[in-house]
């Protein structure tokens, strides 16, 4: 039975980092499409939702108006969620096509989102934050694919600098097979989750959100799913961002993450319908399995201890080694940079160390979904 467990688990954390990726690169190749696209600039609203971003929302909204857009046709709405800093005021640019809404009381990012939606008039709104910055051309592109009306939504690409040597650990190859394998979704018709930095959807798709929902570039491009419609990825659509500061900070990002999928099932149940999800495989298979796959991880190590035999006692000491050196790779980042497979290697187990942590993490969260620095 031991042995069992061990194949089961190794086979289903395989599958996930490995076996799933892979075929979707071969799906997206066989049967993937693009939709028809071609250049367009239709009326839009850029909406930011900020808390307490006084020192750069008006660098970011600079940022927006200087995009190669019609000035006619593009408009930005801020939503001050409640700040104590002087955020609206900040925000008040001398620009008619800038709107700035104010919250009295910090209420939550769903909470802003709604209150900017019930004033937004334009047929596409883009969402962003305030931390990011668009590269040139980054709104053009990213309305292009609108072009087809069988797109409902269509997602940009968040590109993060990591500093050689960050303690942040190796983010920037795990985000980068991220964004490839959405990339291949995208082509099959299955991506179901969109980069918050950088997403616009048709105005007449978009719903309201649920008080203290945590992700909402994975609530609204759902919505678009469940419509029928396509949620497309255009990886010219650039939005630009620093990695974490440390791999503290980038663990708690992490988590959070990972509890509001949690969060997400709970809100959405038909998520785990494979009759009422159109994207349930990928679904499960890309989300599911991954706050599953350190249950699996820790089942396996325990099955080869209990085991027996020279072959699961050598996996025993394989995992234990790994996890070793995972470890060293955390807690003295110097090691990972000399050996990049350790450093791998501790982002692997910081992942899945925040997925683990995800179910309870998920019962502590705010229920008002109130903001968190990352």
């Amino acid at each position: 039975m031991s042995a069992i467990v061990f194949w089961i688990s190794i086979a289903l954390v395989l599958y996930t980092y490995l076996l799933y990726p892979l075929l979707i690169l071969l799906l997206a190749r066989s049967r993937g499409r693009t939709p028809r696209s071609h250049p367009q600039t239709p009326p839009l609203t850029v909406v930011i939702a900020a808390h307490n971003e006084a020192q750069r929302i008006e660098a970011r909204i600079r940022d927006v108006l200087a995009q190669d857009y019609p000035a006619e046709n593009l408009r930005v709405t801020v939503v001050d969620d409640g700040s104590t800093d002087g955020t609206a005021a900040a925000a008040a640019l001398a620009d008619p096509r800038v709107r700035v809404l104010r919250l009295e009381h910090n209420q939550g990012k769903a909470a802003a989102l709604n209150a900017a939606l019930t004033e937004v008039g334009s047929e596409l709104v883009v969402f962003t934050d305030a931390r990011q910055r668009f590269a040139p051309g980054a709104l053009c592109k990213l309305v292009e694919p609108f072009a087809d009306p069988a797109v409902g939504a269509v997602s940009g690409e968040l590109s993060i600098a990591v500093s050689e040597g960050s303690a942040s650990g190796d983010v920037g190859l795990y985000w980068s097979m991220e964004v490839a394998l959405r990339e291949g979704e995208a082509r099959l018709r299955w991506l179901h989750g969109v980069s918050g930095a950088i997403h616009a959807m048709r105005r007449e798709l978009v719903p309201v959100l649920p008080t203290g929902l945590i992700l909402d570039d994975m609530y609204l491009p759902l919505a678009v799913v469940f419509s029928g419609k396509w949620v497309w990825m255009t990886r010219e659509a650039i939005a630009m961002d620093s990695g974490s500061a440390n791999a503290a900070v980038e663990f708690r990002r992490k988590l959070r993450t990972l509890a509001g999928n949690w969060q997400l099932m709970a809100r959405l149940p038909r998520l785990l319908n494979p009759l009422g999800n159109p994207v349930f495989f990928a679904w499960v298979s890309h989300k599911l399995l991954r706050l599953i796959a350190p249950w699996a991880l820790i089942a396996a190590l325990i099955a080869s201890a209990v085991a027996g035999g020279s072959f699961y006692s050598a996996m025993l000491w394989l995992q234990v080694a790994a996890y070793a050196g995972a470890a060293a790779a955390i807690l003295w980042p110097r090691i990972g940079t000399r050996v990049p497979v350790l450093k791998t290697a501790g982002t692997f187990v910081m992942l899945n160390a925040a997925a683990l942590l995800s179910l309870p993490a998920c019962v502590a969260l705010d229920p008002r979904g109130l903001w968190k620095r990352h």
